[in-house]
């Protein structure tokens, strides 16, 4: 590809069609620098994307970032059947326990808002590199760690490493037509919800037989393979043209045309207006403060949901078991606290990332109908009243259910916290927004622990009406959102942003 763009830029020189795919695409299709050319029609990359529509480019990039979601799944679902198996190990107490799942949120906590500020000045495609080397190094080293505390720091460096995978859905969103985006975001928790239950049944069949490390090893393959067909993923174009790579960014097109079997748009590819790039002075610009408050508040309360269901899952059935049984569970008894996962438990964690699916149909119907912000909030409504009921002494079908519906909801509610933010904030801080709330979440996903581990050994009805109040506020929040991005187009600076607003 730079050995096309110096081809380009030498040929550009002569006022000649630069594209050497020019057999493909239309003369027309070709970027010009030549000032001769002025009076000819333009196009920008948005109307570029949109004009070459949904095609094999795309499905390419959902199948290549869906493996990497995958993947990150996987390693988030470790955490939680990790857990109750290391205590057993090393006889840890509740606040060891909590200490391993909040380390590694807090490597995500410290690095997101770098990686995101790194992928917004040096490009999507190096920093999602990196996560994934990471993720797949430091994985694997955890399978010989001689100690907890050995443990506990390789955990806190695939965390490192995870901070920057929040931007494979920025990348995968540039390259999607504003009608196929919510439909993507809200179909793409399939490959989450997919890692998550193979992460569940491999634990099922390798932990009885060969033990947890041999699990640790086994989980990090399917990010190998990620890294291994990672050079077949493509920078952003939006990104190339906001870093004034216009061949790049020409390049890229031209790809998605050939692969989609169409040309771009007749004229001159027009480069958007000069912008920072990657700055938190731009991002907390007066025109963003509001609505970047808001949502830092629901990525927080989105994180602490959503990951305290994963932890909540495995600890649920035997917090109730004194009411079913009709006995009472010692409280606060750490050397009793050993009790390695059932089979029983198993298949209530794999019952609860069932639920996963259960919201696509009902969020593709809301998302296009209602719009994102409401379709939010109807979710988070709907998670705090599942989190309320749990408190219900009932049947374990029932408090099944229950768990079903908050991971369903609350799944629906992290994907559509991602698709707002990538579809509200320009390409020139959008890495770094996301980078951003995603370091938030993770402060809400670092308390969860402590909530669903340690409070509720204590006391499962405060527990539970913790996470029903987080809910309810973020519900609210969703709600007073002041825009609503539903059919609107992605911009890439923020004067693009302020025409589109006024």
């Amino acid at each position: 590809a730079d050995s096309d763009d110096q081809l380009n830029d030498n040929l550009q020189q002569d006022g000649t069609c630069a594209d050497v795919h020019a057999p493909l695409l239309s003369a027309e299709s070709c970027y010009h620098d030549n000032s001769n050319h002025d009076n000819r029609a333009t196009f920008r990359l948005e109307e570029a994307v949109e004009f070459m529509g949904f095609g094999r480019f795309q499905i390419m990039m959902i199948f290549f970032m869906g493996m990497f979601s995958s993947s990150d799944a996987m390693e988030m679902m470790l955490i939680a059947i990790l857990s109750p198996i290391l205590r057993c190990e090393w006889w840890l107490e509740n606040w060891q326990v909590a200490l391993f799942t909040t380390m590694v949120f807090v490597g995500m906590l410290i690095f997101s808002l770098p990686f995101g500020s790194l992928a917004d000045r040096r490009g999507r495609w190096p920093v999602l590199w990196m996560s994934a080397f990471g993720v797949s190094y430091f994985g694997f080293l955890t399978t010989f760690s001689p100690t907890y505390m050995w443990v506990l720091v390789l955990r806190t460096l695939v965390g490192v490493s995870f901070a920057a995978s929040p931007q494979g859905n920025t990348l995968l969103m540039e390259f999607l037509p504003s009608k196929f985006r919510a439909k993507v975001a809200v179909t793409f928790q399939l490959f989450w919800a997919a890692g998550s239950t193979l992460e569940i049944m491999l634990a099922y069949l390798v932990v009885p037989t060969l033990g947890w490390r041999y699990l640790v090893a086994f989980s990090c393959v399917p990010m190998t393979v990620v890294l291994l067909l990672y050079r077949f993923i493509p920078e952003s174009a939006r990104y190339c043209l906001a870093a004034g790579q216009r061949g790049k960014a020409m390049g890229v097109l031209n790809r998605i045309a050939r692969m989609n079997r169409t040309t771009l748009p007749p004229g001159t590819l027009v480069k958007s207006a000069e912008a920072p790039r990657g700055t938190l002075k731009e991002l907390t610009h007066r025109k963003y403060r509001r609505t970047l408050l808001q949502d830092m508040l629901l990525w927080c309360g989105v994180g602490c949901l959503y990951y305290g269901i994963i932890l909540v899952s495995s600890e649920i059935t035997k917090s109730k078991q004194s009411c079913w049984d009709g006995d009472p569970l010692p409280q606060g008894n750490d050397t009793c606290a050993c009790k390695p996962l059932t089979r029983k438990d198993y298949t209530t964690m794999i019952v609860a990332t069932y639920g996963e699916f259960l919201q696509l149909p009902i969020n593709l119907v809301l998302v296009d109908l209602i719009g994102r912000k409401f379709t939010l909030g109807v979710n988070l409504a709907l998670v705090a009243g599942f989190y309320f009921l749990l408190n219900l002494c009932t049947t374990p079908a029932w408090v099944t259910f229950f768990v079903f519906g908050i991971r369903a909801f609350s799944a629906g509610s992290m994907n559509l916290v991602y698709l707002y933010t990538t579809e509200f904030f320009p390409t020139t801080v959008r890495a770094l927004a996301i980078g951003t709330c995603s370091a938030v979440a993770r402060l809400g996903a670092m308390l969860t622990p402590f909530v669903a581990q340690v409070l509720l050994n204590q006391s499962l009805s405060h527990a539970l009406y913790v996470y029903t109040g987080i809910a309810l506020v973020c519900s609210l929040t969703a709600f007073l959102l002041p825009y609503d991005t539903k059919g609107r187009a992605l911009v890439d600076t923020s004067l693009e942003r302020n025409n589109e607003v006024t």
